[in-house]
């Protein structure tokens, strides 16, 4: 399986060709996360409230349309537990990110997902255990 960070739904929905060859490319299923979810979503209402409701309601059918086929994992008791012990060793080495990454990490390595498809290479590097692919 693989997870698709927030970074590449958001170039998903912008179109672009690149990432979409690599998802098509792919073997494994690929899945997202509650906290993608979370993410998109404040950009879809930000689209609403400063450019138009017209775009926000094409990005949001987008999204529903992309999401519908996959699993949605979501950020539990056990994923938490994994992603505060992420943050201990990233913090221990001077190398905190995003909580949100942390988060993402968590809700991956708890459900044994190993890789991840991103442009944010210099977040998921620093995390054990973790293969990017990039784009």
């Amino acid at each position: 399986m693989i997870v698709l960070d927030t970074s590449a739904c958001i170039d998903y929905l912008d179109g672009n060709e690149k990432l979409k060859e690599i998802i098509f490319v792919q073997e494994s299923i690929i899945h997202i996360t509650a906290i993608t979810v979370y993410e998109i979503n404040i950009g879809l209402e930000r689209t609403k409230r400063k450019i138009s409701e017209e775009r926000y309601k094409y990005l949001y059918r987008t999204w529903m349309e992309f999401i519908s086929r996959m699993e949605i994992f979501p950020l539990g008791v056990k994923e938490a537990e994994k992603a505060a012990k992420i943050y201990d060793i990233l913090e221990s080495k001077g190398q905190i990110i995003d909580d949100n990454d942390i988060l993402i990490a968590g809700i991956m390595l708890t459900n044994g997902i190993k890789k991840i498809i991103t442009k944010n290479v210099k977040h998921f590097e620093r995390i054990e255990g973790i293969e990017i692919i990039k784009y």
